[in-house]
């Protein structure tokens, strides 16, 4: 990764209040193509919130958001163009109970892409198989463990050809035993050379696959670097004070 290319995602003084409450607080970032950055704080620091700005899911109060160089921001933006780019990975797997987990994985490329039934049937075999579970594609969600589901959602996200993935606490809904299988697939992904920004708690996963890890409290970058010089060597006390109890 070469910091003299253009950053994909660009986030410049992103402030979001509701009413009175202040959740950011000036946020500035540049995420680069292919680069894998974990994002971590306390319950209420902003992270999940500054990833629904990028995604437009919440609306800016002041700032500036550009994702491959079109503006979130700006009123004049086509947002379901720029969310053609986006995969977004939500906590709750948010997957349509209705429908056949072939049927979710296909369902954004004909609706939105309009791609043909062939070709988005191909291609959410393909990924299903990607995610280990092409013996489901004729399931339904309830029929699937949470890590499956999980797994379904990462493969419906992917069915876009996204850009970048958003992935907001996507371990943090399931049973223990089932976040490996998750963190399995993000791994993999990361190593195909995805760019991700990834809100967690899973320390183990930042160590092994950011390229940089960020800390944020309060709606403000606390500090960011590499894995080890945020996980191991922390600058700020408050990330000192945040990583002992984590870790």
């Amino acid at each position: 990764m070469s910091e003299t290319t253009k950053p994909i995602v660009e986030i410049r003084d992103l402030k979001k209040a509701f009413g009175d409450h202040v959740v950011l607080d000036g946020i500035s970032l540049d995420v680069h193509p292919g680069e894998k950055v974990v994002v971590l704080g306390p319950s209420g620091s902003g992270k999940s919130t500054m990833l629904r700005c990028i995604n437009a899911l919440e609306v800016a109060t002041s700032g500036h958001i550009y994702v491959d160089g079109a503006e979130i921001t700006s009123p004049r933006t086509n947002l379901n163009k720029v969310r053609e780019h986006l995969g977004m990975v939500f906590q709750r797997f948010n997957l349509w109970p209705h429908k056949t987990v072939l049927e979710n994985v296909m369902l954004a490329k004909r609706i939105v892409l309009g791609a043909g039934a062939d070709e988005a049937r191909a291609q959410a075999l393909e990924l299903l198989k990607s995610v280990g579970l092409s013996d489901k594609a004729d399931a339904y969600p309830a029929a699937l463990s949470g890590g499956q589901q999980q797994r379904v959602a990462i493969a419906r996200a992917l069915a876009m050809s996204p850009k970048v993935m958003l992935f907001d606490e996507p371990t943090s809904a399931l049973d223990p035993e089932l976040v490996g299988e998750v963190l399995a697939v993000m791994k993999r992904l990361a190593e195909s050379g995805m760019t991700m920004i990834v809100v967690t708690h899973e320390i183990g996963f930042a160590r092994e696959v950011a390229d940089r890890v960020i800390f944020m409290d309060g709606g403000k970058i606390v500090e960011q670097g590499s894995p080890d010089e945020i996980l191991v060597s922390p600058k700020e006390e408050r990330t000192r004070s945040f990583l002992a109890r984590v870790l």
